[in-house]
């Protein structure tokens, strides 16, 4: 059975006074970066950052006491958030309550869908895709992030992003409307939240940046100067949600839903993996029990009106490293998430949305695979062939339809190889 090993799974509550001051620590360290991330991460999807917070507070009790993992840290990721946005932005109409309603029902089907592969034992067969197929597919995404976040970091107003090339040349043809109050933000947050990564690990640079740039818009009235600012983050109250779609709204977002739930799971069970191999737990990782608590704490998150989740590569390895032992420190973020939400989110309204921008560039910046590739073109040049071709088909054509273009190529070359 999935929950075979459920057992094992309760020590990892039970803990010593050196486990629990681990934790402690690990927990509010990724709290401080979780909650930055998760505001960007929610702007990302073209949502409420109320709904990126809930994501970040709540979906990840419930993975606690489900998933396998010791060190995944559960709630919004870029690319989950990418993906949600580029795919409901082609089905939805220009209101944005329907765009709202159609992320939290895609939350929904995403933990259906992951917790229907994790019943069936899907996890067993992750290890058939190749690993180039991935670094390729996220490599793309994370580039188009990036540019996704330029006119945000720039400060110049640009249309909704179709493609790679013409969103390329119109940030060209816009160069001359920079705003140079908001770009030096941006940038100076970049080159601080580089400095801040090489000298302190783990590094509190998201942290520093939203104090400094907060206090400096406050204090010298830059959004008066034309800098935009976060504004009022209506909290509102925790409420259940639940949402009678019909047949023809879910039929549209149900290929959405399989291939975020390929991704998210792809992403979290290799990060969970190296962590645990690292720490010489990896028998008791099971990639269908991680697919089942992914997929509970994406239905959470739906039922709390907030956005699809996934285990973020960055925060686990904070979480590791900051001496995580036990889910405790999952709980811990939770907790602190929660009551940033309603005594800490008031402070965050002179935030630079700039600042934000130059925190999600440097974060997905690490997610481009360049070495990976060079050495398969090296050694290996038939994974090259799949991580170029599902790059460019996710760059030129489309990043659901590149990611199915992929597939379908590495599937050929496997055929090609095993018929030669």
């Amino acid at each position: 059975m999935v929950f075979k090993r459920l057992p094992e799974s309760k020590k990892s509550f039970s803990y010593n006074g050196q486990q629990l001051t681990g934790d402690v620590t690990a927990g509010i360290i990724v709290a401080f970066l979780l909650l930055p991330q998760s505001m960007a991460y929610a702007q990302i999807a073209g949502v409420p950052v109320t709904m990126g917070l809930y994501a970040a507070a709540i979906p990840p009790i419930i993975y606690a006491f489900i998933g396998s993992s010791r060190y995944l840290s559960i709630g919004p990721v870029s690319i989950v958030s990418l993906l949600s946005f580029s795919g409901i932005s082609s089905i939805a109409d220009n209101n944005e309550a329907s765009f709202i309603e159609l992320v939290i029902l895609l939350a929904f089907i995403v933990g259906v869908i992951q917790i229907l592969l994790g019943t069936l034992r899907f996890g067993t067969f992750f290890h058939y895709i190749p690993a180039s197929l991935i670094r390729g597919f996220i490599t793309a995404v994370a580039l188009i992030i990036i540019f996704n976040q330029l006119d945000v970091l720039l400060g110049v107003s640009l249309s909704v992003y179709q493609n790679f090339f013409s969103h390329f040349v119109e940030i060209i043809l816009h160069f001359k409307e920079i705003h140079l109050l908001t770009a030096g933000i941006g940038l100076g947050s970049i080159f601080l939240l580089k400095i801040c990564k090489k000298l302190i690990k783990p590094s509190p640079g998201p942290f520093i940046i939203i104090l400094i740039s907060i206090l400096l818009v406050d204090y010298f009235s830059w959004d008066e100067l034309g800098v935009n600012v976060v504004g009022s983050i209506t909290r509102g109250e925790i409420v259940f949600t639940f949402l009678y779609p019909e047949w023809k709204t879910l039929l549209m977002l149900m290929p959405l839903g399989l291939v975020i739930s390929l991704i998210s799971f792809g992403e979290s069970y290799a990060v969970a993996r190296s962590l645990d191999e690292k720490a010489g737990e990896s028998k008791n990782l099971s990639p269908n029990r991680e697919l089942i608590g992914l997929g509970s704490a994406n239905m959470t998150s739906s039922i709390f009106g907030a956005i699809p989740v996934a285990g973020a590569i960055s925060r686990s390895a904070v979480a590791y490293q900051s001496g995580a032992k036990t889910k405790l420190a999952l709980l811990i973020t939770s907790g602190f998430m929660l009551l940033s939400i309603y005594f800490i989110t008031p402070l965050f309204y002179y935030l630079p949305q700039a600042a934000l921008a130059a925190i999600i560039i440097v974060a997905v910046s690490s997610l481009i695979s360049v070495r990976e590739f060079l050495e398969d073109c090296r050694y290996n040049r038939n994974d090259a062939a799949v991580f170029l071709i599902t790059f460019l088909a996710v760059i030129f054509v489309d990043v659901l339809l590149g990611f199915i273009i992929g597939i379908l190529f590495s599937i050929s070359v496997r055929c090609l190889i095993k018929n030669a």
